[in-house]
């Protein structure tokens, strides 16, 4: 089966870069800082944000039967351009709902 559709329309749903505004948006609304487990996590504006992921998930139980989960790394490092798989700013990944309004985040510092 030939899922390129779904990709160019995912893509095309929610661009790489309608996530960056989108989490530039959230670090304003948090004052650029969390507390996690104690202490402080910042997020200067020149905080970088790489999209890794986007993923379709099903779920019956959520309004419209499902919702997208896209997964991005802050300030990422990269080799000869290709992203290394590290992060020096942890993760971020957003919950959208089908017509790609911003439903929740979850944020992991790096490890």
């Amino acid at each position: 089966m030939d899922w390129t559709h779904v990709m160019t329309e995912l893509d095309a749903h929610l661009s790489d870069e309608k996530v960056r505004r989108d989490a530039e948006e959230f670090f304003k609304a948090v004052g650029r800082r969390l507390e996690l487990d104690g202490e402080e996590v910042v997020f200067p504006p020149e905080t970088r944000v790489h999209v890794v992921e986007k993923m379709l998930v099903r779920n019956t139980e959520v309004r419209g039967g499902g919702y997208f989960l896209v997964k991005s790394v802050l300030n990422p490092t990269f080799q000869d351009g290709k992203y290394t798989g590290r992060s020096g700013s942890g993760t971020l990944k957003i919950m959208y709902d089908l017509e790609g309004r911003w439903l929740d985040e979850f944020y992991a510092r790096a490890v």
